[in-house]
């Protein structure tokens, strides 16, 4: 299929234009990068299976080792006061004094040292291996938003390297940090160990992927980046649907963390098959790195490989320039803040992305507080994701981003507030509920990256989007210790907190602009004007050509 600009003049031509909009060659990319989304979701939603939700009690002392456990929570272990079933028993305290028979009657308890836990469905958990129960019981959300603070960190570090460095390199460092984390955690011998490597795992394992998806946007069409952008995020769905098989069957902790680990030395091949983004290439005047690249592409795409110097010198040229005019410009965070409109929208969509990744993270980490089969609601929450991608493009390419991304905040956080009302008895109707409601934000989630890269001007897009998702980092850091809100009070409160705040959220978005089939906005002056009032932008507008510098979730 012919290019849609083949017919420009050669000196007229993007780097795009002359390997091909999309073909064999990007779609190597695309796939390398994609592959790396697996590993991420495994390890980032593996601590729903390393430390589910098992019941536990004070340990019995070894004269009462013959008792079932039946029968020495009868004698020994007192009822939830938390609970109004009258069949819960405390995790956390035991009767002072009691014989066979009965309990003594002043009914005085004490604290647990040590405990027995529930090895029904679980051969073993970090939560037995190092007794995260009770007052420790925090330490696990605390783990969760140590790894999302990994997310955040490598948004800095590895952005600014692979502006330096390359993007290749960035990406292979990135990988080999994740597999030796990873593998180091396998073999923690304390939390704070275990703990403290799952931070370099996120920082690696996100690094790779943030690295990879600006590498694969530098070299597609821009008619094809939003429709691309989504695409890429299914190596997440998949991974996310994969994992509770796996768990499924490697039920003790050591060995899901190492099988989740030790395939991934495949991404070894990345050495071998990674090429470097020609665009950084040329702007950092690697000519003779960037013919063979700019060459192999043409070739794979099935391009005539002729006058490949002269190409070179010409995207050379044009490269350059643009990174002068971005060094002029040298847009900052506050550049966001400085004018009213601006200012206005760009909070709006930060507040926007935090609530979106609070509330996609703290519905995907609670799948074991539904009860039922835990193996079997992560499924259905990773299986619904399919159709929120496919509600996303089909949305973006129909319905526009502001309206579908309002109803589906709306609704899906109505679905979680309603989930109040459920008694336990129809325990089906909070799980659809509550799935409804991950479907909903899932697809916001896929949405929201395309409509941030629309609505900031190109001076500040890369700073506007970027500093979004700082926003959702946040969101995802927080989003683990709502779980100890509702321990504390109801455990309903969660899904109300992040229902009620998808509303406000969702409603907020309406006084955004839509951008759908606007022209791109390039400078800060266009940026504040739009939105101000209807936009009277031509419908035969040409696609918003912006990139993201960071991968879902």
């Amino acid at each position: 299929m012919a290019d849609l600009n083949d017919k420009k003049p050669e000196d007229s031509k993007e780097l795009v234009d002359i390997i091909g909009h999309f073909g064999p060659w990007q779609t190597r990319i695309l796939l390398l990068s994609t592959c790396l989304l697996i590993p991420h979701v495994w390890h980032v939603m593996g601590i729903v299976f390393f430390a589910p939700n098992i019941d536990y009690w004070c340990k019995r002392p070894f004269e009462y080792s013959n008792f079932t456990n039946d029968q020495w929570k009868a004698l020994a272990i007192p009822l939830d006061p938390k609970t109004t079933d009258n069949a819960t028993y405390s995790h956390c305290f035991m009767y002072k004094k009691f014989n066979n028979s009965s309990v003594e009657k002043d009914d005085s308890v004490l604290k647990c040292s040590s405990w027995e836990y529930d090895r029904s469905l679980y051969k073993s958990t970090i939560i037995e291996e190092w007794d995260l129960v009770c007052s420790n019981e925090w330490l696990v959300s605390l783990s969760t938003s140590v790894y999302m603070s990994g997310f955040l960190s490598t948004v800095f570090i590895s952005g600014q390297l692979a502006d330096r460095i390359g993007r290749r390199p960035v990406i292979l460092i990135n990988i080999a940090i994740f597999l030796v984390s990873a593998l180091a955690c396998t073999f923690s011998t304390s939390f704070a160990m275990f703990t403290a490597f799952r931070y370099f795992v996120a920082f690696g394992a996100s690094g790779a992927i943030t690295t990879g998806f600006v590498l694969f946007m530098e070299v597609i069409g821009p008619e094809y980046r939003s429709i691309m952008g989504i695409t890429f995020m299914l190596g997440w769905t998949t991974g996310y649907i994969l994992l509770p098989g796996i768990a499924w069957f490697v039920r003790d902790w050591f060995t899901l963390q190492l099988t989740l680990t030790v395939p991934w030395i495949i991404l070894s091949i990345h050495w071998w098959l990674l090429p470097e983004s020609p665009r950084w290439l040329l702007t950092h005047g690697k000519i003779e790195q960037a013919e063979k690249e700019i060459a192999t592409a043409m070739r794979l795409n099935h391009k005539n490989v002729t006058n490949i110097k002269e190409i070179v010198q010409n995207l050379k040229r044009k490269e350059v320039k643009r990174e002068e005019n971005k060094k002029i410009s040298h847009p900052t965070f506050l550049d966001l803040l400085k004018t009213v409109n601006m200012r206005r929208k760009s909070v709006n969509i930060f507040f926007t992305w935090l609530i979106v990744s609070f509330a996609f993270y703290g519905l995907s980490l609670r799948t074991n507080d539904l009860g039922g089969n835990p193996y079997l609601n992560f499924f259905i929450a990773g299986v619904i994701e399919y159709p929120a991608a496919i509600t996303a493009m089909f949305s973006i390419k129909h319905l526009g981003r502001r309206k579908p991304l309002m109803v589906l905040m709306v609704s899906g956080g109505l679905a979680c507030v309603l989930t109040i009302l459920v008694p336990a008895y129809l325990h089906w109707l909070l799980i659809v509920l509550t799935m409804f409601g991950k479907f909903c934000v899932s697809a916001s989630f896929s949405i929201i990256y395309v409509y941030s890269a629309e609505l900031f001007p190109t001076v500040v897009r890369n700073v506007g989007v970027g500093s979004s998702s700082m926003f959702a980092r946040v969101g995802s850091m927080v989003a683990p210790f709502v779980k100890e809100l509702g321990e504390a009070t109801n455990r309903r409160v969660p899904q109300i907190i992040f229902g009620s705040l998808s509303v406000i959220s969702g409603l907020l978005v309406l006084l955004l602009p839509e951008t759908n089939r606007m022209h791109i906005l390039d400078t800060l002056e266009e940026g504040e004007n739009f939105g101000k009032k209807l936009p009277s932008f031509v419908n035969n507008a040409k696609d918003i050509s912006g990139t993201t510098n960071d991968s879902k979730r």
